[in-house]
């Protein structure tokens, strides 16, 4: 059986509440021995961050956004309307359509830049600087599409009411401002995360977010509601942000240089962007392809009662996605059985535990709407935002596989079944959208989600156990979806349900995971019994991992020294 101590999350429950300083410990069951040491301060390796720090600091990173935007949208739809808001929507999706024209370099030269040394300095500021200029040029080309697309489509395809039509003229050139500020903005985050500073890009996009959504509220109730206002504020702020978090990321590489650009990076990191390129077209369609039909059905109007709770949906996944950017590096360096075995791990706890979250989530969220949004707005969106949650669900988990494939390096196959969704879903999307409205456009998301999950494991090569695994997650969401038309009218009977699902995901999860339970209490009673046998001879202080190095994954490139027992 394997040690206790060499499951991650074990290990560093063991060190915070022992406090134990760096030495050879030997767990009872383990039969060896673990040297653990300090860094050593001279070492030409970069400093490796614990895995959880770095999910901790990005789920942290996640959740501000949520609760910037709960206190801030309903304000800003207020004051502007649903009419001006659904334009607002629009124009962040046609932001997400252009994204491709990042090329993939953000992630390339973030993958170029984490596999040097900090010492090559020569290196690593030629990679910075052809990025940048490249950048730099893309964002340019981006600006001009984006000004001609939104021209063509905020006022020629979609409905839009005859006197904001004179607002979105105006407002054009700042949006297409937006799209090379984006761009920008990633260039300078994927620097920061090449060198594990999670903790300053989260500060800087949090600062950013705080600045780009207050600014536009602001100038909604001080100055105009029009989105002649509104917008150019959105997009001055941004740029503000942008340049802070961009003077930070250069000044972090110390020998960037713009005369460093270079012809042969150029080709390397356009090999590399290329099936993510090709990831990044096709996933903003499928994504956002939604709210595109029903604004051209509906007009922009229904657009606000689809995309605040989608909105708010997705913004529930930001366990699994960090989960996805703090397991990326570890799954792209193990062999393959290995990283297929931590990707079903990682599978299998975060879709009881997020079952638990959406199942509790469907029974509050008309409550909760009804709270935040008013209920004239419930009454429209409110089933629409459950069957959202609902498809929520099986949407998240495919964190698990995408980044097993690509870490293996198969992209590719992750955009070949994007494409194959292509037709059948725009299909089904503009059938259930005209049968049904924007119910119908939540039930395509939900079907789309099952059919996504589903494609992405049996390509992974993931096991085929986990379907049945993870069958009784997926009757808690839609067992909670079938009872809250029942329970509708009775907040405290909602509440009860809400809890009750939570505490029937933790049961899942003991019947499903007792490994990691009988792990981490077996860690955290040897800690007890130790501190117990020391006595007060030991001084009590607050945990520490400062200059610890720490066992790796099973399989992983080894940084501890074993012995044998």
């Amino acid at each position: 059986m394997t040690c206790a101590l060499q499951h991650p999350l074990v290990f560093d429950l063991y060190i915070c509440v022992t406090n134990d300083e760096p030495r050879a410990v030997d767990m009872a069951g383990c039969g060896s021995t673990m040297a653990m040491t300090r860094e050593d301060p001279m070492s030409t390796e970069k400093p490796k961050q614990q895995l959880s720090v770095n999910f901790a600091i990005n789920v942290a990173g996640a959740i501000a956004p949520i609760v910037i935007a709960l206190v801030t949208v309903p304000i800003l739809v207020r004051h502007i309307g649903d009419a001006r808001y659904g334009v607002m929507s629009i124009v962040w999706v046609l932001l997400g359509y252009l994204g491709f024209l990042d090329l993939g370099l953000s992630r390339a030269s973030t993958n170029a830049l984490s596999r040097l040394p900090f010492s090559a300095t020569q290196e690593r500021s030629e990679i910075v600087a052809t990025s940048f200029i490249l950048n730099m040029a893309l964002a340019s080309l981006g600006a001009v599409l984006l000004y001609f697309a939104g021209n063509f489509l905020l006022l020629t395809v979609f409905t839009v009411p005859p006197e904001l039509e004179a607002e979105i003229a105006t407002a054009l050139p700042f949006i297409a401002c937006l799209l090379p500020l984006a761009l920008i903005s990633g260039f300078s985050i994927g620097i920061l995360e090449s060198r594990e500073r999670f903790l300053l890009a989260n500060g800087l996009q949090i600062g950013g977010m705080i600045v780009g959504q207050v600014v536009p509220v602001l100038c909604a109730i001080l100055i105009s509601p029009d989105l002649s206002v509104i917008i150019p504020a959105a997009a001055l702020s941004r740029a503000a942000s942008v340049v802070v978090a961009t003077l930070i990321a250069l000044y972090t590489e110390q020998g960037f240089r713009f005369d460093r650009f270079r012809f042969a990076k150029v080709r390397s990191l356009m090999n590399y962007g290329g099936w993510i390129t090709l990831s990044s077209i096709i996933l903003p369609v499928l994504n956002t392809l939604d709210q595109i039909i029903i604004g051209k059905t509906l007009g922009v109007s229904a657009v606000t009662y689809y995309s605040v709770p989608m909105n708010l949906v997705m913004r529930s996944q930001v366990f699994t996605s960090s989960l996805a950017r703090t397991l990326f590096p570890r799954l792209s360096s193990l062999p393959r059985a290995e990283a297929i075995a931590i990707s079903e791990r990682a599978m299998m706890v975060s879709g009881i535990l997020y079952a638990g979250l959406c199942a509790a989530g469907i029974f509050l969220m008309r409550p909760f709407l009804d709270l935040w949004m008013g209920p004239s707005f419930t009454a429209i969106a409110g089933t629409v935002a459950v069957v959202l949650l609902m498809g929520s669900w099986p949407n998240a988990l495919t964190f698990a596989p995408f980044t097993l494939l690509q870490g293996q390096g198969r992209p590719d196959m992750t955009a070949k079944i994007h494409v194959a969704q292509m037709v059948p879903y725009v299909l089904l999307l503009v059938l259930l959208t005209h049968q049904f409205g924007i119910l119908g456009a939540a039930i395509a998301f939900l079907c789309r989600g099952y059919a996504d999950c589903s494609l992405l494991i049996l390509f992974s090569h993931m096991p085929r156990r986990i379907f049945r695994a993870l069958f009784p997650s997926a009757v808690l969401v839609v067992a909670a979806g079938v009872l809250q038309f029942v329970l509708a009218g009775s907040t405290p009977a909602l509440f009860l349900a809400a809890c009750v699902s939570m505490v029937i995901a933790i049961v899942l999860l003991r019947l499903q995971e007792r490994e990691v339970f009988a792990q981490t209490l077996a860690v955290a009673m040897g800690a007890w019994n130790r501190r117990r046998s020391a006595g007060s001879a030991v001084p009590v202080t607050s945990p520490s991992i400062v200059g610890r190095t720490f066992p790796p994954a099973v399989g992983a490139p080894q940084t501890v020294e074993k012995q044998g027992a």
